[in-house]
């Protein structure tokens, strides 16, 4: 989720400790809360380094255990040993976690058996900016500033309402999966992998995505818009995955079209010649201008390579 979510969780949840809480407590439930993506680091090595290992290591079950030691050492000498180590302990891995929990229902992807594996895992179930998420733990923040004695309970009822809202978006989901299969397999053709993404600021709207089989004669990909409930489809297009070109082909053999492949999940290519160049743009529909409403140029996280056209030789390669 992003880091106003996060921030916002912390925040209401450091109301769970009542008004006499030990010093530091919200802060260190809103940094403990912010903390996984400290990876943002990646960045400034480089573009690939962010896309590829972001919410890795520090998003994993080993993140749990050592970010929250790390936090609380330091807000433990900060708060010259004021607040109990175990409490502060305690309070960053509750801020820890929820981070991983609310990342996990994005379409990113969390690595959280890394460094033994690197499997993504990614519920698929909220976008990764989803404005309820906002609205419930500032309803509690605002409870709780107005009756501080039930501060607990507006924490709770924020906490019911949040897994009530997250159970609610994971069955709507499981439906509008099943309901792009059946439009698919009405159209006269099979399917081999089904996604439904959520869409951006728009609960219980999802954008769906049908390959067809191997086999199917292209364009393989077919493109639904998802909403209602029971969640209907329509039909958004059709594309190419565009692998069969030889320089797609020859852009995802190099380490970097390797790499981009094992990030995307929804991965498609296409080309253009210009001046005696090549350029192999790949995407990931996921996040692709197709599914995500914005301006007609914009390409997010995409990969571009560039070959000379007589030569077939690599020029660059641009994340």
């Amino acid at each position: 989720m992003d880091n106003i979510s996060h921030s916002l969780a912390g925040w209401a949840l450091s109301r769970a400790a009542g008004p006499s809480r030990p010093p530091g407590t919200t802060l260190a439930l809103i940094l403990a809360s912010n903390l996984p993506d400290i990876d943002i680091v990646l960045g400034v090595r480089s573009d690939a380094a962010y896309l590829l290992f972001h919410r890795g290591l520090t998003h994993s079950l080993i993140g749990l255990v050592l970010l929250p030691l790390a936090l609380a050492t330091g807000l433990w000498w900060g708060y010259g040993r004021r607040t109990r180590f175990g409490w502060l302990v305690l309070v960053c891995t509750c801020g820890v976690a929820l981070h991983l929990l609310y990342d996990l229902v994005t379409p990113w992807g969390t690595m959280l058996l890394y460094p033994f594996s690197a499997e993504r895992y990614a519920l698929d179930w909220l976008f990764i900016v989803d404005f309820v998420t906002w609205a419930l733990p500032i309803a509690a923040l605002l409870a709780s500033r107005w009756r501080p004695a039930r501060a607990r309970v507006a924490v709770g009822a924020w906490l019911v309402a949040l897994a009530a809202y997250g159970a609610s978006a994971a069955i709507v989901h499981r439906s509008a999966s099943a309901a792009v299969a059946v439009a698919e397999r009405a159209s006269g053709r099979g399917v081999a992998e089904r996604y439904v993404f959520p869409r951006l600021g728009a609960p219980f709207r999802w954008n769906g995505l049908a390959v067809a089989p191997f086999e199917a004669s292209e364009p393989r990909i077919s493109l639904y818009r998802v909403h209602g409930l029971p969640p209907e489809t329509t039909p958004a297009g059709r594309v190419e995955r565009g692998f069969d070109d030889p320089w797609v082909a020859a852009a995802l053999a190099t380490r970097s079209g390797q790499a981009y492949l094992w990030w995307a999940r929804v991965p498609v290519a296409t080309t253009a010649r210009a001046q005696g160049e090549v350029t192999v743009t790949i995407r990931d529909l996921r996040y692709s201008r197709t599914l995500v409403p914005t301006v007609e140029t914009w390409t997010p996280f995409a990969i571009r390579f560039r070959f000379e056209e007589p030569t077939g030789q690599l020029i660059d390669v641009k994340w």
